[in-house]
């Protein structure tokens, strides 16, 4: 399927991830049709929805009068049939399970056009596995979007083996005309780029947090504002040009053999899952949400993140296009 063969998108899963991944594309003018399994969820997706294109219109990112137009382009349905018999690009935010989104992309292609694309959400996942039962999987390919969706730029565009030319590129085009980001992933490989970086990254992170290098606080708060802070307007090998290659490959010399390579899991996660404990979700993680945050702190947080991220999303992105 080309670009301008695409009309109409249907998006599986109205969760965190499949809530956002429907807004972008109201914003980009297409009608999009929400699916999930009870009509509860569907009803506190639609209401996010609204409530965050408010807020995009707020940071002057979008006009107010274009929320009421996205919203009438917004169907709603617990009818997987019914969701995407009509769609030209069809994607999943369905749970990470394997054998759930083999069977929900089989079922998919027995409904759906002939020619519609299908993507998947997959975080960790591959096509190469979940793609298994479907016969025509040249249409297949991957979307990896980050939370919160609707507002981080970046989705990760992979071609599995099978991905043809066209489905890969009309994907990459499609992300653009929505102002998304897109990269391309020429190589399926488990946690395709963005996630394998960030493993690295927090397996040497638990590996100091276990030594008692710094706390969680400071580890937080050091992170933020140093590589973070520099990785949000340049990338890492950007990075290292401007840093000068002789001085990164003498850092790289002195600091790889003292680094964490550990295989496995690292046990100050380990032990916090052991003991039940699911951070946010259950109350206590690295921080003890009990003591260290109250509910509004922690809706007022969120709201301080979304509100952070549309500022950058604004100044680093959106005013450049």
């Amino acid at each position: 399927m080309k670009l301008d063969e695409v009309k109409r998108v249907s998006v599986l899963g109205a969760g965190i991830m499949g809530h956002g991944i429907a807004q972008s594309f109201l914003m980009g003018g297409y009608p999009v049709t929400l699916y999930d399994i009870n009509e509860q969820i569907l009803k506190t997706a639609r209401d996010h929805i609204e409530e965050n294109l408010g807020l995009f219109a707020r940071f002057g990112l979008i006009e107010e009068r274009a929320i009421g137009p996205c919203l009438e382009r917004l169907f709603t349905t617990c009818s997987l049939a019914e969701c995407v018999k009509g769609g030209d690009f069809i994607t999943e935010a369905a749970p990470e399970l394997l054998e759930l989104k083999q069977r929900l992309f089989a079922e998919v292609e027995s409904l759906c056009k002939k020619d519609a694309i299908i993507a998947s959400n997959t975080s960790s996942l591959t096509l190469a596995d979940i793609g298994i039962k479907v016969q025509n999987r040249e249409r297949l390919v991957t979307t990896h979007w980050f939370n919160p969706p609707h507002i981080v730029p970046t989705v990760e565009v992979v071609r599995a083996p099978w991905t043809s030319e066209e489905t890969f590129e009309t994907t990459y085009d499609l992300l653009v005309r929505i102002k998304k980001v897109p990269v391309k992933i020429e190589k399926e490989v488990p946690g395709f780029l963005i996630n394998r970086i960030q493993m690295a990254m927090v397996r040497e992170i638990l590996d100091l947090y276990e030594q008692g290098i710094a706390s969680a606080e400071d580890i937080d708060k050091a992170v933020k504002g140093s590589i973070g802070f520099r990785l949000a307007s340049i990338g890492p090998l950007l990075t290292i040009d401007l840093g000068g290659l002789k001085l990164w490959l003498k850092v790289c010399q002195n600091l790889f053999p003292l680094i964490s390579n550990s295989k496995e899991p690292p046990g100050a996660l380990t032990r916090l899952a052991e003991k039940g404990h699911d951070g946010i979700k259950s109350g206590k993680g690295f921080y003890d949400y009990s003591n260290d945050f109250s509910k509004e702190s922690l809706d007022e947080a969120i709201k301080k993140r979304d509100r952070e991220f549309l500022n950058r999303l604004k100044t680093l992105y959106w005013e450049n296009k």
